[in-house]
């Protein structure tokens, strides 16, 4: 009883709390570009650093806000690609369909698309609600080759600023003489997990039931051609 009782709560302040995923990064200037992403499930009890620097990619385990575990995320060696390239089995190149296939693909996948839009729809709200976005800031000062291409970048990003409202804040310096990005950011997202579960099931739900669905039909079609033979 105490055991289940555990994975109850375990389960309960896993999936209700929100999860905080924190980013933050920096590139140009001088400076090698570098990037720290955290997230950090179970109120804030634990949670996983990713690290890149001008070396590579290091991942870490956080327990409150200190580091307990590191280790470095390093690329295969150039033998190893080698040994692996070897054992590949060579695979025959495909033979174009034809134009004629091609659109008949397009416009099966659009009928399914049509079919199913109601509940890709739905599945694609209730997914961005379980993502909110905290906080966000940018310190950028950029400049095209073509200064109108500039001053275009540069009124699109106060639309975005005034988008974001109080949450955002975009610092931006264009730079018409040269071409050059340098800058900096932050960004800040809650993480609803019981809300993507919700969604996940919804969407998984939905699936099975179309499965079942077309089952049937091509049942029936089946039928159909059988009696048709059979009084034939």
């Amino acid at each position: 009883m105490t055991i289940l009782v555990f994975l109850l709560f375990a389960v309960v302040l896993i999936v209700l709390p929100p999860a905080r995923l924190w980013a933050r990064g920096h590139f140009g200037g001088g400076r090698e570009p570098a990037l720290e992403i955290r997230l950090r499930p179970w109120i804030g009890l634990a949670g996983i650093r990713l690290f890149y620097a001008g070396g590579g990619w290091s991942v870490g385990a956080l327990l409150g806000w200190w580091t307990v575990w590191a280790a470095s995320l390093k690329k295969e060696d150039d033998r190893k690609k080698k040994r692996n390239s070897k054992d590949r089995v060579k695979k025959e190149p495909d033979v174009p369909d034809g134009f004629r296939t091609t659109v008949e693909r397009l416009e099966r996948f659009g009928l399914y698309l049509k079919r199913r839009w109601l509940p890709l729809r739905r599945f694609a709200s209730q997914l961005l609600n379980g993502f909110r976005l905290r906080r966000i800031s940018c310190k950028v000062a950029f400049g095209a080759s073509d200064p109108a291409t500039t001053g275009q970048v540069f009124g699109y990003l106060m639309a975005a600023s005034s988008l974001m409202g109080s949450r955002g804040c975009v610092d931006a310096t264009p730079d018409f003489r040269r071409q050059h990005l340098d800058g900096e950011g932050e960004v800040e997202v809650w993480i609803f997990p019981h809300r993507l579960l919700c969604a996940s099931v919804y969407i998984a739900w939905r699936g099975v039931l179309a499965w079942f669905s077309e089952r049937r039909s091509q049942k029936r079609q089946q039928k159909g051609v059988m009696r048709a033979g059979a009084t034939s």
